[in-house]
């Protein structure tokens, strides 16, 4: 009886593994191409693994083909993740806001849970194996690795992963494999990644952190709303809001995005202008320096003075016209920044694109394309936001593959 080999030692393939084997059904194989499987998985969550979101549902999600992605996330919830972990004796713990992580709180526990349950399972890993070729053939596949070797397995979950962060073993070889046997794949892009804007002073802000409210717009259409810390860098933005949006900016790769930062969420613009007016009555004689002291940084403070035009700083503020507090005010809340790109895939968390979720099965994640092969994880166009929610995806696709590969005797 052939095996049913898994190609991939992430997160989703070593799901898949586990899933594969617990039907029973024969022999299940790890082929990874590094020399250790779970390296990536060692560092998300920067290092304490967010493994799941409670509240992972398909609007925290980008695709080019939402129904179908709703009708893979409908066969799988947050609770079926957490028991496959309770399975393997991870005691996990929810967080703030629908966020799961290992009780302990370390990555490297979870790896470990993993590679126990290989052995227990009897799952031969193969690292260090890269696969140059992916063949059909009767009764299943043909592997051929880059050094020569080869193996044959019944049925093959591609698990292989994406692109983003390289120096962490990713190199997107999976989408090569995929097309291979017929695939198509939407333009990839690199997601939860900071973003590089322009906008009045922006390399000044480094360092600077604010709360606030960021909106995307393209065209005057709003693409995502996000609430949280920004970080200003010498490049752009960055932070948790930043990097759930910049998926929806890249997605549209060539058309003209701008964030606008709302750095006074809780305040209307007339109650902020109803603020500033009443500042200018109390501090009639002072400078413009203090004319938002107490409220937003300084540095931060002086910036959107520049950029609404009230100059110098030793202005008195009793000077300020209603149409220049208007216009703080609305630079107030939204500050706008050109999106001129991303630092992309090294500092990106996550692949946006990939092989269309229309080209698989919903309940089996077979391929529509080739029978036999299950597809699962990031080479799935699937990509969702900071928080648990990729993770989970990995989880999901890669259980759902596994034991459908598993069910079928070689």
């Amino acid at each position: 009886m052939k095996p049913v080999i898994i190609l991939g030692g992430g997160a989703a393939g070593l799901a898949a593994a586990i899933s594969a084997a617990r039907q029973g059904s024969g022999r299940v194989i790890v082929a990874e191409r590094l020399d250790r499987v779970g390296k990536k998985l060692l560092a998300t969550g920067n290092g304490r693994c967010n493994l799941t979101n409670l509240r992972a549902g398909p609007e925290g999600y980008a695709t080019s083909h939402p129904k179908a992605l709703a009708r893979i996330l409908a066969g799988t919830g947050p609770q079926e993740v957490l028991d496959f972990f309770s399975s393997l004796g991870l005691l996990c713990q929810e967080e703030t806001e629908g966020r799961v992580y290992p009780y302990c709180r370390q990555a490297a526990m979870v790896v470990d849970v993993f590679l126990t349950a290989l052995t227990r399972l009897g799952i031969e890993v193969r690292c260090n194996w890269e696969t140059l070729r992916l063949e059909p053939k009767a009764g299943g596949f043909q592997l051929i690795a880059q050094d020569g070797r080869r193996m044959e397995g019944s049925r093959v979950v591609l698990a292989a992963g994406g692109r983003a962060a390289p120096k962490l073993g990713s190199n997107g070889s999976g989408f090569s494999l995929a097309r291979q046997l017929g695939h198509s794949c939407a333009p990839l892009y690199p997601a939860l990644t900071p973003l590089c804007c322009g906008g009045a002073g922006v390399r000044g802000l480094k360092g600077l952190r604010a709360h606030g409210a960021l909106t995307l717009q393209m065209g005057g259409r709003i693409l995502g709303r996000e609430e949280g810390e920004v970080q200003f860098t010498e490049y752009g933005l960055s932070g948790i809001p930043v990097m759930n949006l910049s998926g929806k900016a890249l997605q549209r790769q060539g058309e003209a995005c701008v964030v606008f930062v709302d750095l006074f969420p809780q305040v209307t613009r007339q109650g902020l202008l109803a603020l500033l007016k009443e500042r200018r009555r109390a501090y009639w004689e002072e400078s413009l320096e203090t004319l938002l002291l107490g409220t937003v940084p300084k540095r931060l403070a002086y910036a959107l003075m520049k950029s609404a035009g009230l100059q110098p700083l030793s202005r008195k503020i009793g000077s300020l016209t209603a149409g220049e507090l208007a216009a703080l005010a609305a630079e107030c809340k939204a500050w706008a920044f050109p999106v001129e790109g991303a630092l992309g895939w090294e500092q990106a968390q996550a692949t946006g694109g990939g092989v269309p979720l229309e080209e698989v099965d919903p309940a089996t994640l077979e391929s529509r394309k080739c029978p036999g092969l299950h597809l699962a994880g990031e080479l799935l166009d699937a990509v969702g936001e900071c928080g648990g929610w990729n993770l989970h995806w990995a989880w999901i696709t890669g259980l759902r593959a596994g034991a459908a590969a598993g069910r079928t005797e070689g």
